[in-house]
């Protein structure tokens, strides 16, 4: 019997090296996603910054796409305000007004 538990705590001890191994593995493969999970988390973070500043920044240049449509909208009306004004200006004179 002696020499059955000897084979049998050998081989037990060859089995604990070999799961202390592999735990051994599982651990750093265990840090390696937590490190990859931050980065993630930082990544994410950031990516919501970026998106933000993209939506201000869109605001902004519509903005400043629109200022030249709104200027000439203002010169038309002021061509067409002082054509009227032509126009009524001459019609009064030829009335003797």
């Amino acid at each position: 019997m002696d020499l059955e538990h000897e084979r049998r705590l050998t081989q037990v001890e060859q089995r604990s090296k070999s799961n202390t191994h592999r735990l051994e593995k599982l651990e750093e493969s265990t840090e390696a996603i937590n490190r990859l999970a931050t980065s993630m988390e930082v990544m994410v973070s950031k990516q919501e910054q970026v998106a933000e500043t993209v939506e201000k920044l869109d605001s902004k240049v519509t903005a400043i796409e629109g200022r030249p449509a709104k200027r000439m909208n203002g010169l038309v009306d002021k061509i067409i305000w002082a054509i009227c004004a032509a126009v009524i200006t001459f019609v009064l004179s030829r009335l003797g007004l």
